[in-house]
């Protein structure tokens, strides 16, 4: 099964910032379970806190991917403003439910939506170091 949502290179990004989440995931379920032992506030929280990062990730990749089919640069800008505002307004209905609701742990529901910038910049560091390991081996295999 193949992962498609905009069929572009973004796909295959997104696929993998999901990959990166789910350990993210985990790993916070794990470091929580020493605090509050094997909790469903804890893994709702985390499961809706991932639901609206998720839908952030993917409503921003199809806006940015299809405000360039808007046909001017003035309808390009209020179609990204529009999906902007219902991202925002997504993670918002989930923080509130987080804080409002005792289902969720608050925690738990507000960790995930840290994951992209915090995941994406440790997936750029690797990248980056895995670029000069391979440079590396090439100027002193010669």
């Amino acid at each position: 099964m193949k992962f498609r949502f905009t069929g572009t290179e973004t796909d295959r990004e997104l696929l993998r910032i999901f990959k990166a989440v789910a350990v993210g995931d985990l790993l916070i379920f794990l470091l929580t379970l020493p605090i509050y032992g094997f909790s469903s506030r804890v893994v709702l929280g985390l499961l809706l806190g991932t639901a609206a990062m998720s839908a952030n990730i993917l409503l921003l990749a199809y806006s940015v991917v299809h405000s360039v089919d808007r046909g001017s640069e003035k309808r390009g800008k209020r179609y990204l403003f529009s999906f902007y505002l219902l991202r925002f307004s997504i993670m918002g209905a989930a923080l509130a439910a987080g804080f409002i609701f005792p289902c969720f742990d608050s925690v738990c529901t507000f960790i995930p939506l840290l994951f992209p910038k915090t995941l994406y910049t440790l997936m750029g560091v690797k990248d980056h170091l895995a670029f000069k390991k391979s440079e590396w081996g090439k100027k002193h295999n010669k």
